[in-house]
C-alpha cells in the first residue's frame, strides 16, 4: 500500500496547501462563487452548524467562519495543519472565536449531533486510502437529514494533465534525493506552466509537492460516478462546480418519481466528461460510449504512471505512449488545441532523454490543465423511504 497523504505530511512536517489571501475580498469572492455553484448562498450558513473535514491550513475556512455559523467544527489530523490554522486565525480574531479545532482522523470523528453543513474538500480523492468510497460514506454520516454535504471529486480525465506532469517529474528526479532537492529541480521546469494559470493563488512549491511528489495523489481516485454510487441510498446530487447539471423537467413532474436527481447527474456526467480534460474550452456533449473509451484510455495512462513509480521500469514509457495515441485520436475529433498539447507531451516522452528546457518552454503542454477537482453538493433525504419531494 502506498503512503497516505497524512503519513507523507507528517513525515515531512508539512501542510503544502498554503494560499495567498492577502486580498481577502478577492478570496471571499472566489469562495462565494464556488458556494453559489453548489446552491449555497451566504445567508444559508448564518446560525447553522458546520463541520469541515480536512481543512488543511484553514485558508478556505476563513470565509466559511465569516458567514456566522452557530457552531463550526474543523477536524484535522495533521499537526502542522492544526498549528497553521491557529496562526492564520490569530489574524482574524473576529472569526477565531467561532471555530473549534479537533485533532482526529476523518473516519474516527464522531459527534452526538449531525451537522447542517458538512464540507470535505480535497481529501477523499487524494488521501491515499484504499477505499475512498467507504471513507466518503463515513464522512457523510455526519450530515443531518435535510442537510448539505460538499465534497470534491477527481477522475482520470480531469487529472490527465497532472498525471502527465507527474510522469515528467518522476522521469526527472532522483528518488534517492530528498524532497527539498526534488522541488528545487522541478520548480524551473514546471513553474512556467503554473504561471500560465489565471487565478493561481497557491505557492508553486506546494503545488508540486502535493500533486507531483505526494505518493497519495497517484492513488485511488473518487470520481463523480463513484461518489454518487456511494451515497445514492441516502443522498441526492444538489449542485456542482463546474455546473454541468441541467434539468428541464417541470417541477410537478418530479414528485413521486424519487427525484431521479442522481440518475440525471450521471447521464450529464458521461455526456460531458470530455469537458474536464481542458479548462480553457467547453465543447458540446458527446456520445457517452466515446467518452467512456476516452476515460478508459486516461485511466490506463494513470495506471502506467503509478506502476512506473513503483517499479522504475522504463519499458512502461511505451504503455504511456500507446495510451496517449488513443487519447490524441479521440480528442482530435473535438479539439485541435488540446490534441496538439497531448501530442507535444507525447513527443517529449518519446525522446531517449527528456529535454527539460523544452518542457519548461512548451507552448502546447505548458498552458494545458484539466478541470482538476470537481465540487459536488448533496442533500441528505429527510424521508427514510428515500423520497426527495417535501
Amino acid at each position: 500500500m502506498s503512503e497516505s497523504l497524512l503519513d507523507f505530511y507528517r513525515r515531512h512536517g508539512i501542510s503544502p496547501v498554503r494560499q495567498d489571501i492577502r486580498d481577502l475580498d478577492a478570496h471571499f469572492a472566489r469562495r462565494a462563487a464556488l458556494y453559489r455553484h453548489l446552491g449555497i448562498l451566504p445567508k444559508f450558513l448564518l446560525g447553522r452548524t458546520v463541520l469541515e473535514i480536512g481543512p488543511g491550513s484553514g485558508f478556505n475556512s476563513v470565509y466559511t467562519a465569516s458567514l456566522g455559523p452557530s457552531r463550526y467544527v474543523m477536524v484535522e489530523a495533521n499537526p502542522r495543519g492544526i498549528a497553521d490554522i491557529g496562526r492564520l486565525f490569530s489574524d482574524y480574531p473576529e472569526f477565531a472565536e467561532r471555530i473549534e479545532v479537533v485533532s482526529a482522523m476523518a473516519d474516527h470523528y464522531t459527534s452526538a449531533e449531525p451537522f447542517d453543513f458538512v464540507f470535505c474538500e480535497g481529501l477523499l480523492a487524494l488521501a491515499g486510502v484504499p477505499d475512498p468510497q467507504r471513507l466518503l460514506y463515513r464522512v457523510a454520516e455526519n450530515t443531518a437529514p435535510g442537510g448539505v454535504l460538499v465534497i470534491t471529486c477527481i477522475d482520470a480525465v480531469s487529472d490527465l494533465s497532472e498525471t502527465l506532469r507527474r510522469f515528467v517529474a518522476q522521469l526527472i528526479i532522483d528518488p534517492a534525493r530528498d524532497l527539498t532537492e526534488h522541488v528545487r529541480v522541478l520548480l524551473p521546469i514546471l513553474g512556467p506552466h503554473l504561471s500560465s494559470l489565471a487565478g493561481m493563488n497557491r505557492r508553486h512549491d506546494d503545488w508540486i509537492i502535493d500533486n507531483l511528489l505526494n505518493p497519495a495523489s497517484i492513488g485511488p481516485l473518487l470520481s463523480i460516478p463513484d461518489a454518487v454510487s456511494a451515497l445514492a441510498g441516502e443522498f441526492d446530487v444538489f449542485g456542482a462546480s463546474p455546473r454541468f447539471l441541467t434539468d428541464w423537467r417541470w417541477y410537478k413532474a418530479i414528485v413521486g418519481d424519487g427525484g431521479r436527481f442522481n440518475e440525471l447527474a450521471l447521464e450529464a456526467y458521461w455526456a460531458n466528461v470530455h469537458n474536464l480534460l481542458d479548462y480553457r474550452e467547453v465543447w458540446p456533449p458527446r456520445d457517452p460510449i466515446d467518452n467512456q473509451r476516452l476515460y478508459d484510455a486516461c485511466a490506463t495512462v494513470r495506471g502506467a504512471v503509478r506502476e512506473y513509480e513503483r517499479e522504475r521500469d522504463r519499458s512502461i514509457i511505451g504503455v504511456v505512449l500507446d495510451g496517449l495515441d488513443t487519447i490524441v485520436a479521440s480528442v482530435r475529433s473535438f479539439s485541435r488545441a488540446t490534441s496538439d498539447a497531448l501530442a507535444e507531451v507525447r513527443a517529449a516522452l518519446a525522446q531517449p532523454v527528456l529535454d527539460t528546457s523544452a518542457v519548461a518552454a512548451s507552448r502546447g503542454f505548458g498552458p494545458w490543465f484539466g478541470r482538476g477537482q470537481q465540487y459536488l453538493s448533496f442533500s441528505r433525504r429527510t424521508d427514510p423511504k428515500g423520497r426527495t419531494d417535501v
